[in-house]
């Protein structure tokens, strides 16, 4: 027995020595034990973090931050996802990792490490500008265009009435069509650039899940795509914008269709979803198709700009919803489903937990 306390006593030393700060876990996220390069990085002492939620030390905006769901963590690569959080009461930015400590099939925990972004917050400045440059580039060209092109319908349709029986008159037709699909990329371009604001509203989730199912119905039974509906009754009433999030599940519903040119099924969940923490409760929509699937290697670019697999794609439609979904406060996923089509999930985050019971 002395030789076991021995050992044990100097793993537990090697843990709280090593240079990685490092936190364990148990099984409902309650800090069992941070070693010295954790504590060091957190401002905390053993006092402050033993037997506390992790989730209530690093306070971030997301709620997801500490699941182990490959869902949850898809994309992220595996030295770990950077957070803006508090703790302690100050602002940090953070680079956390999460290893699941499983035995015999049993949840034992976890293993967080924690870094310091520090430096890297200068990356992350150069990025936002980036995005805001590209954002307004985009708003500009968009602009520039839709003004010429604008005279240019006219002159066409003007045209076109005074050639009604010429042979020309179908092509003519055709010019129009084409630019009813440049009047479609530029407001795309406008939709990305300038994000309207928008006004929530309380109301029902599913309710607007149904109706945008409903609206694309004739499209889904042309292209013999099967339609499921598994809708949670426990979702609350909660506050968000219809109209723009209408405009993320249409897209999704269309894609979905899209990858499935020979017919297929369309799969749409609705869940709500509780966490261990004050962070409170998500309404999660799942949108699940049996197309093509997402491209080995391209899960991590779905939501770039300009980035598509379509030949006639603008590339913008999903990063558009995805900035809706984070105006939200919420969050937007992909994978690729077994053995083939796609999900994509948006998680809606609902109020407190008081908010979300039924």
């Amino acid at each position: 027995m002395t030789g076991a306390t021995e050992t044990s006593s100097l793993f537990e030393l090697a843990f709280d020595r090593m240079p990685v700060p490092a936190i364990v876990l148990d099984p409902r996220n309650r800090v069992l034990r941070a070693n010295v390069a954790a504590r060091s990085v957190l401002g905390l002492e053993a006092e402050a973090l033993l037997g506390r939620s992790l989730t209530e030390v690093i306070q971030s905006d997301d709620p997801t931050w500490c699941s182990t769901d490959p869902v949850d963590q898809l994309g992220t690569p595996t030295i770990g996802r950077e957070i803006k959080a508090r703790v302690g009461g100050k602002k940090r930015g953070l680079r956390v990792a999460l290893y699941p400590m499983e035995e015999e099939g049993a949840d034992r925990g976890r293993l967080v490490t924690v870094r310091d972004v520090g430096a890297k917050e200068h990356d992350l400045d150069e990025a936002q500008d980036y995005k805001a440059s590209l954002e307004e580039l985009c708003a500009c060209v968009a602009h520039e265009i839709r003004n010429p092109l604008t005279g240019i319908r006219t002159t066409v349709q003007f045209v076109g009435s005074k050639l009604a029986e010429n042979p020309f008159a179908g092509e003519l037709a055709e010019v129009l069509k084409e630019m009813d699909r440049i009047e479609e990329i530029i407001g795309d371009l406008l939709r990305f650039g300038r994000p309207s604001e928008f006004t929530k509203e309380t109301g029902d989730l599913n309710a607007l899940v149904a109706r945008v199912l409903d609206s694309m119905e004739p499209q889904l039974k042309a292209g013999e795509v099967e339609v499921r509906r598994n809708f949670s009754t426990e979702i609350p009433e909660f506050e968000f914008s219809p109209d723009n999030l209408q405009q993320v599940l249409l897209n999704l519903v269309r894609n979905a269709l899209e990858a499935m040119p020979e017919g297929g099924r369309l799969k749409v969940t609705t869940t709500l979803r509780t966490y261990r923490s004050e962070r409170g409760a998500a309404a999660e929509v799942f949108v699940s198709d049996t197309g093509h699937g997402i491209p080995e290697g391209l899960l991590e670019d779905v939501f770039k700009p300009f980035f598509t697999t379509r030949h006639n794609g603008t590339g913008l439609g999903l990063p558009i919803s995805l900035g809706i979904v984070r105006a939200h406060g919420g969050r937007m996923t992909a994978r690729n489903r077994t053995p083939r089509g796609a999900t994509f999930r948006i998680s809606l985050p609902v109020g407190g937990r008081e908010a979300a019971k039924p």
